[in-house]
């Protein structure tokens, strides 16, 4: 009779474990809301998740939109009012960018800040070509946008007249295909054809916790960091 209920244990254990439709253990799942500027970070992390044993659950948030009552990390660029514990991870450089075919460039900060303001409307005020201005943002509540007013206009106003990207890509695509354009990018979001004139800012690359880490989080912050 032991013989044969041992027999039966040996067959379910096989059975169990060979069975793909029983779920493994894969260990912790941290929510990690992110910024579309961060999310670039975020696809290199995926190393660290296995080191660590989690599973990571993306969230494209706004950054001023980051809740971390329903959260166990976030992700962003700058630190413009960040009051979270934070933990940098890397950085990245907030550029100006332009149309290739747009002769104007490489910008000063003054130039900047002029075609940002409104100031400047026509690019043969600096030394481009005669034709209108047309200026891109992002949110104001966005990372990328926030740590550049902060760095390339003084905290001041952006033009009323800018047009808004909701995401790097439609930044992108919007000044790829408008040669009178000009707008901001982060570096690892720079590509296609666009090309930068000028540096704003370099900012650093932010994992965000709440006051108590979930499992798992710490041994994949420390990952993260090397």
């Amino acid at each position: 009779m032991k013989r044969a209920f041992s027999f039966l244990l040996l067959i379910f254990f096989l059975l169990t474990s060979c069975n793909p439709s029983m779920p493994m253990n894969t260990g912790a799942t941290l929510r990690v809301q992110h910024t579309a500027a961060a999310a670039p970070f975020l696809a290199d992390l995926s190393a660290c998740a296995d080191q660590a044993g989690v599973m990571l659950q993306p969230d494209l948030r706004l950054a001023a939109a980051f809740d971390l009552t329903g959260a166990d990390l976030a992700l962003r660029l700058g630190d413009p009012g960040v009051t979270s514990p934070a933990y940098q991870i890397g950085a990245d450089e907030i550029l100006v960018i332009v149309n290739r075919q747009n002769p104007a460039g490489p910008l000063s900060a003054d130039d900047v800040r002029g075609l940002f303001s409104g100031r400047i409307q026509n690019w043969k005020e600096i030394n481009g070509s005669d034709a209108p201005v047309q200026v891109w943002v992002f949110p104001s509540g966005e990372d990328v946008q926030q740590a550049f007013v902060i760095a390339a206009l003084d905290g001041g106003p952006v033009t009323p007249a800018a047009r808004l990207a909701m995401t790097p890509d439609e930044m992108s695509q919007a000044v790829a295909s408008d040669v009178n354009a000009v707008g901001i990018l982060t570096r690892r979001w720079k590509a296609g054809n666009v090309t930068d004139v000028y540096t704003a800012a370099s900012v650093p690359a932010l994992i965000l916790v709440p006051s108590e880490m979930a499992d798992g989080a710490a041994a994949f912050i420390a990952c993260a960091q090397k």
